[in-house]
């Protein structure tokens, strides 16, 4: 059993309790058909909030004031 998150309209949806296959070397996720739909019909209803066990606050994170640009390199700089 898997928990994915999925966006619609710029707002995070969390499905929870889905079967699924999971590759233990990359831990890609594979869903069989009728779990497929099953997500296939929510994302189409939109993910009803009517529909939704619990809610949660997610807090939102920027990099944008964080980041610091490194200075390039001159060309003839050499790295060992």
């Amino acid at each position: 059993m898997v928990r994915s998150a999925f966006w619609r309209n710029d707002q995070p949806a969390i499905v929870e309790d889905i079967p699924a296959y999971v590759c233990r070397g990359c831990l890609e996720q594979y869903y069989d058909d009728d779990v497929s739909e099953a997500l296939r019909r929510l994302a189409e209803e939109g993910f009803p909030l009517e529909a939704a066990r619990t809610q949660i606050v997610v807090p939102v994170f920027s990099l944008e004031s964080r980041l610091r640009r490194r200075e390039p390199m001159p060309d003839d700089t050499f790295v060992d």
